[in-house]
């Protein structure tokens, strides 16, 4: 579901380094909460995530930032591309943190000179499996992925009924139904949950 291109001056990083750098920005990393914490992902649907989720570590040849030529001779510099499919508005603010803290992690220090870019796609601008997938296509594969957590929910937090997400109830998108509260990481989560329940209970 991430697609995470990392550019880099050329010679900044060897090999191995760019390959330890890759590793921090995966999906399992990146959707963490970052301070050792269980993730607040069902493990299956973080697994999905995973299987759908790319970063590749790009060099490059000619960098100029403001008027000085880049190399391997200066404190690193980096750009972050990632694409997020159809939540980039409601992941932006968690990608740019996350990202932010392993680069600085990485590097040893507390400000990273990064430029994070979080972009997000259209409604039907995400193609898998050879057909064009859209919100209600994904929200679907995510809920067959859920496997559920044996974890205790925390005060304060509320598991998302669909993609089993773990939010503060006061950052919750919140739905009340048939005197039910539920709660939802998002906007696209709660559609999906009042379309199929809808849908069930007219059948």
């Amino acid at each position: 579901m991430l697609f995470v291109e990392l550019l880099v001056p050329k010679g900044m990083f060897d090999e191995w380094e760019r390959r330890v750098l890759a590793r921090r920005l995966t999906a399992r990393s990146l959707l963490s909460p970052g301070d050792g914490t269980t993730p607040a992902v069902d493990p299956g649907v973080m697994d999905l995530f995973d299987s759908l989720s790319h970063v590749v570590v790009r060099e490059e040849e000619i960098w100029i930032a403001g008027d000085t030529l880049l190399d391997g001779s200066q404190d690193p510099w980096y750009v972050v591309n990632v694409i997020v499919g159809l939540w980039g508005r409601e992941m932006s603010e968690h990608l740019v943190s996350r990202i932010t803290a392993e680069l600085a992690e990485a590097e040893g220090r507390s400000e990273p000179r990064v430029v994070v870019n979080v972009i997000g796609l259209p409604e039907g601008g995400y193609g898998l499996r050879g057909r064009v997938w859209r919100s209600p296509d994904f929200l679907a594969l995510i809920e067959e992925a859920k496997t559920g957590s044996a974890a205790q929910v925390p005060d304060g937090m509320v598991v998302d009924p669909v993609c089993g997400a773990t939010v503060p109830l006061g950052e919750a998108v919140i739905l009340e139904r048939d005197g039910q509260t539920h709660g939802f990481c998002c906007t696209h989560c709660r559609g999906h949950f009042v379309r199929e329940s809808s849908a069930a209970g007219a059948s």
